[in-house]
């Protein structure tokens, strides 16, 4: 597979406005800001063509740029809201450069800075089987899920349960099923996404077939509060990433 046969852009999504972990995306993690990891892994990848960092925020923008980042726009703010839509800054990234820049890609792949564990490899993967399967878009997953959606259930009209996804052996045993013999689940871990640039147009991503990348589930750790950071750093250390070797 040629590289240049199909133009692949990376987007780098790095709003200013976190709550939980203030300017999460420059966080100091192992010695070096969040957003470090994931620029180190992009420049590194062999099947991307280009990538940007897309922010709101000029201190987020200046440290980007300082690792070697494309930064070329500041995004609206309207569209860097806790609300905001991924499509919206996807097709804001993608207006701008074939406005300014002159092309247009096939593919978006969006790299998310809250996933610094994931390496070039990773991406190159992702891209390898969007490109090779035709895939719409393809997702990073992993598994063992944390909770196995046919042990759920749902509660209606006050506490009437209902199972979430009834299975065959729903009548006799109800959810209390051995895992062994339930369907394997895998759950989207935001490592990496990589998305056909028709569908992002359309409004519709996850029109037509939808591929998956397994990949290791110690590669995702949620940062929903400070002491996170912590749990991330010795995991950056262990496998050292700190100095950009994966």
């Amino acid at each position: 597979m040629a590289r240049n046969l199909i133009k692949v852009i990376g987007i780098i999504p790095a709003r200013g406005g976190s709550k939980s972990i203030p300017h999460k995306n420059i966080a100091l993690v192992a010695g070096k800001p969040l957003i470090y990891y994931t620029i180190a892994a992009a420049k590194k990848s062999k099947l991307l063509d280009a990538f940007i960092v897309s922010t709101d925020d000029p201190k987020i923008a200046a440290v980007a740029k300082k690792y070697g980042a494309d930064v070329p726009f500041l995004r609206p703010a309207e569209i860097s809201q806790d609300r905001s839509k991924d499509i919206e800054f996807m097709r804001h990234a993608l207006a701008w450069v074939k406005k300014h820049r002159g092309w247009e890609p096939e593919i978006l792949v969006n790299l998310r800075p809250t996933s610094p564990l994931r390496t070039a490899e990773d991406i190159d993967e992702v891209i390898r089987v969007a490109i090779k399967d035709n895939y719409s878009i393809v997702k990073t997953v992993s598994s063992p899920a944390p909770h196995n959606p046919f042990k759920m259930w749902r509660l209606s009209d006050g506490n009437k349960m209902k199972p979430l996804l009834p299975t065959k052996h729903y009548k006799k045993m109800g959810t209390d099923v051995p895992r062994q013999i339930l369907p394997l689940v895998y759950w989207q871990n935001g490592l990496v996404d990589a998305i056909r640039v028709a569908n992002i147009k359309t409004g519709k991503i996850f029109a037509g077939p939808i591929g998956g990348v397994i990949t290791d589930p110690e590669k995702s750790i949620d940062l929903d509060e400070p002491k996170d950071l912590k749990a991330l750093a010795k995991a950056l250390t262990g496998r050292n990433y700190i100095n950009g070797a994966q």
